[in-house]
């Protein structure tokens, strides 16, 4: 990789079979989204249709190594927008080479000239390394997340 430029840009229609191989990468494989490429591939293109959101994607070579999506709604309570990244993945060969960085840095760039005024992120505790990205970014710590899915249900 020694020489060779990433590149960050909005991504198209046409990316979703590469962002899908990027996940297909990914540690959490098909534990996560069950292989289900068809869901996958639909719930891609609204992403890339919304006009409340975006999605990056980062390109080494043309090939795409990582993305990141975010969706962007009105608060009602600070009469602002807001904006939540929803996911950010990169290939498993790529891991560790500031990848994941160059993509929190173009969503915040591009937050910022939407005015947007807030922008959130879920993950996990023990993910120190997405912690330690975001954090660059002036992302903090402010509140509990509380998630309900039919999972949960189903263990109760």
């Amino acid at each position: 990789m020694r020489g060779k430029e990433i590149t960050v840009r909005k991504a198209t229609s046409e990316d979703a079979d590469a962002i899908i191989s990027v996940l297909e990468s990914t540690k959490l494989g098909n534990d996560t989204w069950k292989g289900n490429v068809t869901w996958v591939k639909e719930a891609l293109q609204k992403s890339l249709s919304n006009a409340n959101g975006t999605v990056f994607v980062a390109e080494l070579d043309s090939a795409i190594i990582g993305f990141l999506d975010c969706i962007v709604f009105p608060s009602f309570w600070e009469c602002a927008k807001q904006g939540m990244i929803n996911h950010l993945f990169v290939h498993n060969a790529y891991h560790n080479k500031g990848i994941g960085s160059k993509l929190v840095k173009a969503i915040t760039e591009w937050a910022d000239a939407e005015g947007i005024t807030e922008m959130h992120v879920s993950t996990e505790r023990e993910n120190v390394i997405a912690r330690k990205i975001y954090g660059k970014y002036d992302f903090k710590q402010e509140h509990l997340l509380l998630e309900r899915s039919q999972e949960t249900q189903a263990m109760s």
